[in-house]
Parts: C-alpha cells; sequence; structure tokens
C-alpha cells in the first residue's frame, strides 16, 4: 500500500472483506511518520474490499494505492463519495518515493505552516517569525501543496544570491574578474546548493542578509553622492534588515554587524580623516531611526497577520504578542534536545560535521542521498582566507576588509555564548562573507603577482570538487561504495 499523508496525521486502521460486508476482525495499523510525503506499508492479504478507519478527525490522507505481489498496481473501484476521494488521482502515485514527490527534513515544518497560514489553520511551527513561511506559502496559494511549489521561493532566492554577491564584490574589489570569482564560488558550494533547494526559510535570511550588507557598502562609498541617494542606500539596508529579522532571529545578529560599520564609518570620518559634523549627517541620524528601529519593528509586526485573523488565536492585543516572543525565546533559551548531527560553532567554517537531509534508495538498487555539507575546497580554503583578510585588515586599515571581518564576527560571535542545539545550517548567513574572504585574499594574490592564474587554479579545483560531491548534494543516485569513498572525515554523515 502506498499513500499520501497531509498536515495532520493520524494511525489508521485496515479491515479486509471478500463480500464488503463481513469484515475480519484482525486489523492492520498503520502509523505515518510524516506529513506531506508519500509512504509505503507491506500488506499480506487475500482479499476483494479494504476498509480505511482513521483514529482521529484530523487524520488526512490524499491518495491511497494498492499493489498485487508482483508489484503491479491495482485498479480500485470507490464504495462511496469519501472513499472515491482517496483514489481520484491515481496518475499522482510515483513509482519510486524520493525527495522529488515528498517533503524531507524540515520541511515537516516550514511548508507545513505554509499551508496552515493559507488555510487559517493553527500553526504548527512558531518558533521562528512567520515572514519566512508567508513567502513559501504564495506559490502554494498559486500552485498548490507540491513539492515544486513550497521549494520555488527558496530556489529563486538562491538564484538571486548570486547576482547580489556579484555587486558586492564588484563594490568591494571593483574589478569585474573578482565579482565573477565571487558568483562562481558561490554557485558551486554545496551548502548554498542544497539549502536553496529545500523547502526552508534560511534561503531567505541569508538573501536579505546579503542585500542589507549590500546597499549598507553602497551608502558608505557614496559619500560624495546626494544626500537623496545616500538616503536610498540606507532605506533598503534597514528594509532587508527587517525582513531577515522578520524571517529568523539570527538577522538581529547581522543587524548589529551593520550598526557597528555604519558607527566606525562615523568615527573614521571625524576621528582619522577629520571631517566635521556637518548638518545632512544629523538628518542621516535621524533617518536611520526609521530605516533601521521603526521599518523593521513595523515588518515584524505585519508579518504577524496570519496570528491576528486566526479564529481562537494566542495573540489578541499587544501584551498577548509580546508574551508570544517571550515564549518563542525561552524556547530557544531552554532548548536541551540531543541529536546526532548537531555540531559546535567552530566546526562549521571547515563543515566538521553535516546533516543527513534525505536517504533512499532505486529499484535497481542505488542510493540516492542528500547531505548538507559545504564544498570541501572552499570551505577550507576560506580558513586562512578569513585569517588573512583580518591581518591585512589590521595591518593595512583598509574598510573594505574591515567590512568583511565585522560581518563575519558580529554573526559568528553569538553562537559562542549559545548553549542550544546548533546545526551547520547556523553557518549559512556567514558563509557569503567567507566566500567574499576567498575574493579578497586572490585580489591581493593576483595584484601582487600581476597574473590571473591563482583564479583559474582556484576555479578549476573548487568546479572538480563539486561535482565530485555532486551526488552527495542533489539526490543523484549512484552506488554506495562511491558516497561512502567521499566521507574524507569520519564526522561527515550519509
Amino acid at each position: 500500500m502506498k499513500y499520501y499523508t497531509g498536515a495532520e496525521t493520524s494511525t489508521y486502521n485496515l479491515y479486509f472483506s471478500y463480500d464488503g460486508i463481513n469484515y475480519s476482525e484482525d486489523i492492520i495499523k498503520i502509523t505515518p511518520q510524516s506529513v506531506f510525503a508519500w509512504e509505503e506499508y507491506e500488506i499480506v492479504c487475500d482479499c476483494t474490499y479494504v476498509k480505511i478507519v482513521s483514529n482521529s478527525k484530523e487524520g488526512y490522507l490524499g491518495e491511497v494505492a494498492f499493489y498485487d505481489l508482483y508489484g503491479n498496481k491495482l485498479k480500485l473501484s470507490a464504495e462511496n463519495a469519501q472513499a472515491e476521494l482517496l483514489i481520484d488521482e491515481q496518475k499522482t502515485v510515483p513509482t519510486e518515493i524520493s525527495y522529488l514527490n515528498s517533503a524531507y527534513f524540515d520541511e515537516v515544518y516550514f511548508p507545513r505552516t505554509a499551508y496552515e497560514h493559507l488555510n487559517n489553520l493553527a500553526p504548527y511551527e512558531w518558533v521562528h517569525p512567520p515572514l519566512g513561511k508567508l513567502i513559501i506559502s504564495i506559490p502554494i496559494k498559486l500552485l498548490g501543496m507540491t513539492p515544486f511549489a513550497y521549494r520555488l521561493m527558496g530556489n529563486i532566492a538562491g538564484i538571486l544570491m548570486i547576482p547580489s554577491i556579484y555587486i558586492l564584490a564588484k563594490m568591494l574589489f571593483k574589478k569585474t574578474k573578482y565579482a565573477t570569482l565571487a558568483g562562481i564560488i558561490m554557485a558551486v558550494d554545496g551548502m548554498h546548493f542544497v539549502q536553496t533547494r529545500i523547502g526552508t526559510v534560511d534561503t531567505f535570511l541569508v538573501l536579505f542578509i546579503l542585500l542589507e550588507y549590500l546597499f549598507m557598502y553602497k551608502y558608505i562609498i557614496s559619500k560624495e553622492k546626494t544626500l537623496r541617494v545616500r538616503l536610498w542606500a540606507l532605506f533598503w539596508s534597514g528594509l532587508f534588515m527587517g525582513l531577515a529579522v522578520a524571517v529568523k532571529w539570527t538577522g538581529v545578529f547581522a543587524g548589529i554587524g551593520l550598526g557597528i560599520i555604519f558607527f566606525t564609518n562615523i568615527i573614521i570620518q571625524l576621528f582619522v580623516k577629520k571631517e566635521k559634523w556637518k548638518k545632512e549627517d544629523t538628518k542621516i541620524i535621524l533617518y536611520c531611526i526609521i530605516f533601521f528601529v521603526l521599518i523593521p519593528l513595523l515588518i515584524y509586526f505585519l508579518s504577524y497577520i496570519p496570528f491576528y485573523i486566526l479564529e481562537n488565536s494566542y495573540i489578541k492585543d499587544l501584551g498577548s504578542f509580546i508574551k508570544w516572543q517571550q515564549a518563542m525565546y525561552d524556547y530557544h533559551h531552554n532548548l536541551e534536545a540531543t541529536h546526532p548531527y548537531s555540531s559546535v560553532w567552530y566546526t562549521w567554517p571547515v563543515t566538521g560535521k553535516s546533516m543527513l537531509y534525505w536517504i533512499g534508495s532505486t529499484r535497481s538498487g542505488e542510493t540516492t542521498t542528500i547531505a548538507l555539507l559545504g564544498n570541501p575546497a572552499i570551505f577550507w580554503i576560506s580558513v586562512p582566507c578569513m585569517i588573512f583578510t583580518l591581518i591585512y585588515t589590521i595591518k593595512k586599515r583598509k574598510f573594505e576588509y574591515w567590512f568583511l571581518i565585522i560581518a563575519i564576527v558580529s554573526m559568528l560571535v553569538p553562537y559562542m555564548k549559545i548553549n542550544r542545539l546548533m546545526f551547520l545550517y547556523h553557518y549559512f548567513p556567514i558563509l557569503p562573507f567567507a566566500m567574499l574572504a576567498i575574493v579578497a585574499f586572490m585580489s591581493w594574490l593576483c595584484e601582487k603577482i600581476k597574473s590571473n592564474i591563482p583564479i583559474y587554479i582556484l576555479v578549476a579545483i573548487i568546479v572538480i570538487t563539486f561535482i565530485i560531491f555532486y551526488p552527495v548534494y542533489s539526490g543523484y543516485p549512484t552506488s554506495d561504495e562511491y558516497l561512502q569513498s567521499l566521507k574524507w572525515l569520519p564526522t561527515w554523515i550519509w
């Protein structure tokens, strides 16, 4: 038997009969393990009729299919209108159950909650702000609750991250070749590839963080431009900061980095370059209160609209809204769970411990796996490059290098004090800036030796490494022996 689950699961009793009147006293109980996923259960039974009874009013099955001993799908007929709903989409029953037709890993939380927001249901996942789930819900509203729909916005955001890092690198390092290198590095990284193909909210978070830093740097380098141009850059930076925080509270860490960069720039102007304070500078500070405080607060508050309109909602007024935020904080602060995929912050830059998102097999016996693992070449090279960037920053006092160091430190240091369960994907917001540290080193090296050969060598290494690990990232069917041969570190899991 194959069956497709919905937003709520139950246990189901199966009864069997030859005549449709007298059913056997022996029943089979099936217990679905996931939501919005195809599952299968082996039944050995000689019968003509099958009756399915849910043990809960909330139980949901979308479609069922039955097979004979030889694997041939049986033609089914329904005894009533309710049963007809279980067999009216037989063409959707997959030949093989895989990540292509079923939710996997944290998709059991975020797309499910997006679906619930659309249908005015109590949200299952509430420990993160709602904006990311609302973004996921847009294609679901238009295309239905399918894997393609609930992964679409994350995939688009992942694609947009590449031109975003290109533009930021172009502003930082001034040359097209370095901007192109940044785009290539992001495009062939395993973490970027895996995270932007799954229906979670992290991709939106990273895109918004990348954009808020891009516009902050645009503000810094537009010193000679008009006040209007500079304020527009700050507006967009504050807007994207607000969007990031409304996706995940991790956006606050990035916002702290923005503040450090903004005020560091002022300090440099006043005490290093000895510039006088102008009336224009006062206006900028006042506008920043609007852009980086009021607008983010408004975005955050409005993202909870699905909660306000929900029948019997927990959030009824400002007081209950604040209590809800306290409950979210308490959840994260007091979380004492354990998980085999958890890791500590200092292992993330070297992709020290992977996370298994999906594992399956094909009829031909090949293995399909999706594991969150950074491109080893990119991650391992980024560590000395970040150290170089820090040293070069201290030695040469180049602001574009300070910019990267502040971004990296502001988002990484808070995790040093967090004791709750953490995972490799928490490094995702920091990763673009680690990539830019690689570009910083390569730009220094290429300018020093007057040659682009190091870029060609680096691109060849990271592209080849990505190709080698492609089956690990993508779920591409391959032999188990090949997958095992790629476990270069004993802590890599798949």
